[in-house]
């Protein structure tokens, strides 16, 4: 397994927006029965961020029948791992595979607001204009400002040399970790699920 990094895996994942799967990848050599059992790892440098994702995909995964187990529960340690000590954990836990999430990176998306029409643009004399006049005023096209992380998660099987399963997903920022992970994971294990791995 290559080396892995830690970085911010979700501050915040989406809370309340659907969290949108835009790509997965499936080894075509890999023609295996679906895994048994999964560690969940969440590449996060903050532990209670870690802890919650981990805990709450592995709590998804089950409730479809998957046995999983996050990984803190077996390496309580902060931090980026050595592999021996990664490789280790997994066979300690009876792993047959790893599921691995990562953010990929954060993006910002702009879009304009239109002020709301001044009252007195709907009447038609112009006495009743006038009237209405004072009860609107002109407001400037507001910009609203939307933070998306993208992140990717990829499903390696121990026995299997390579990654056998990948798959990309742009979700809304948000604080609300345990509600992001579950918008989060519902697109993510059904695409694993129908492409046999799960």
């Amino acid at each position: 397994m290559s080396t892995l990094r830690i970085a911010v895996l979700v501050a915040a994942l989406c809370g309340c927006a659907t969290s949108e799967l835009t790509n997965t990848w499936k080894d075509p050599k890999y023609h295996a029965a679906p895994v048994k059992k999964v560690m969940v790892v969440g590449i996060s440098n903050q532990a209670s961020v870690r802890r919650t994702f981990e805990d709450t995909f592995a709590e998804m995964l089950r409730a479809k029948g998957v046995e999983a187990v996050p990984s803190h529960t077996v390496v309580p340690e902060d931090g980026q791992l050595a592999e021996g000590r990664l490789r280790a954990a997994v066979e300690q836990s009876g792993a047959d595979s790893v599921l691995i999430t990562r953010m990929v990176e954060r993006q910002t998306d702009a879009q304009a607001v239109p002020a709301p029409t001044p009252v007195g643009a709907y009447r038609r004399t112009y006495s009743s204009y006038y009237s209405g006049a004072w009860l609107g005023h002109y407001e400037p096209v507001s910009v609203q400002e939307f933070h998306y992380l993208v992140t990717e998660t990829t499903l390696f099987v121990l026995a299997h040399a390579e990654p056998v399963w990948s798959g990309t997903t742009r979700t809304m920022e948000s604080q609300d970790i345990r509600g992001a992970t579950e918008d989060f994971a519902k697109p993510m294990i059904a695409a694993m699920k129908k492409d046999g791995l799960i």
